[in-house]
C-alpha cells in the first residue's frame, strides 16, 4: 500500500516545521462506550472544533516502515487540562499497515480505517464528525477533564484500538489545538487524500476504460502507484 506515500511525506513536511510536544506512548485505561453519549450544555467544559474556521481531520495509510515506523503522539497547542474555552481543533492520523497485494482488499482496508474512528468513544469525549467536511467537533465534559483526560491519554486510546485491527502495525497521531495558519496546508493535503481514494475506487470499478476521457487522469498521472494499480487491474480483466 503506497498510493498515499507522497501525501504522507507532504503531511510530515508541514507538521515537522511546527512547535510540537511529543507525548508518551503507554498503556492507558479509560471507560470506553459502545455508542456516542450526549453531553448536555451544563456538563460540557469546552468544545473543540469550529465548523466556521479552517480545521481538518484525515487518516492516511502506508506500508512503508521508513515513513511510519513506530507509534507516536504529538500535540500542537494546549492540552485539555489547560484549555479554558471553546477552541479550534484538527487531527491527523498516519498508519503503517501490512501490504495488501489484492487491490480490492486494500481499498476495503483503507475505507475501514476511516470508519473505525466512529467506534472509538471515550467517556466524556463526545465526537460529532463530518466526513463530508473532514472535520470533527468535540464536546469535552467537566467530569472527564477533572478525572484527568489528556491528549496523551486520548492518543494512546486511539493507538490501542487501531492496533487491535488485523494488519495495523503502527499509528502516529497529531492533535492540533487552536487557530493555526498551517492547517490550511493540511486541508489541501486532505483534499488530495480524498481524490486519491476516489481514484482508487474508480479504478477498481473500472467505470471508464479510456484514460483520455477520465476526469481522474491527472491524479493517476501524478501518483505512479495509482497508474500501476490501474494497469494491473486492466490486465487482469
Amino acid at each position: 500500500m503506497n498510493v498515499y506515500d507522497n501525501l504522507i511525506k507532504e503531511t510530515q513536511d508541514i507538521l515537522k516545521k511546527q512547535d510540537f510536544t511529543q507525548l508518551k506512548v503507554r498503556k492507558c485505561d479509560w471507560n470506553m462506550l459502545t455508542a456516542n453519549e450526549f453531553l448536555m450544555g451544563k456538563e460540557v467544559r469546552f468544545e473543540l472544533g469550529d465548523r466556521f474556521k479552517e480545521s481538518v481531520v484525515y487518516h492516511v495509510p502506508t506500508s512503508d516502515k521508513t515513513l511510519v515506523g513506530e507509534d507516536k503522539i504529538f500535540l500542537i497547542g494546549n492540552d485539555l487540562q489547560n484549555i479554558k474555552a471553546d477552541t479550534n481543533f484538527s487531527r491527523v492520523t498516519l498508519f503503517n499497515i501490512d501490504d495488501i497485494p489484492d487491490p480490492n482488499k486494500a481499498y476495503i482496508g483503507v475505507r475501514r480505517l476511516g470508519y473505525e474512528r466512529y467506534k472509538i468513544i471515550p467517556e466524556g469525549y463526545m465526537v460529532l464528525s463530518s466526513s463530508f467536511e473532514n472535520k470533527e467537533n468535540v464536546r469535552v465534559s467537566k467530569k472527564a477533564v477533572k478525572k484527568g483526560l489528556t491528549f496523551e491519554l486520548l492518543g494512546n486510546l486511539y493507538i490501542q484500538h487501531y492496533k487491535q485491527m488485523a494488519g495495523v502495525n503502527n499509528v502516529q497521531i497529531f492533535f492540533i489545538v487552536g487557530d493555526q495558519d498551517f492547517v490550511k496546508d493540511l486541508i489541501q493535503v486532505s483534499q488530495k487524500v480524498n481524490e486519491v481514494t476516489n481514484a482508487f475506487d474508480h479504478i477498481l470499478k473500472n467505470v471508464i476504460l479510456d484514460c483520455d476521457v477520465c476526469p481522474l487522469k491527472t491524479i493517476c498521472e501524478e501518483i505512479e502507484a495509482l497508474r500501476e494499480l490501474h494497469f494491473s487491474v486492466n490486465d487482469k480483466k
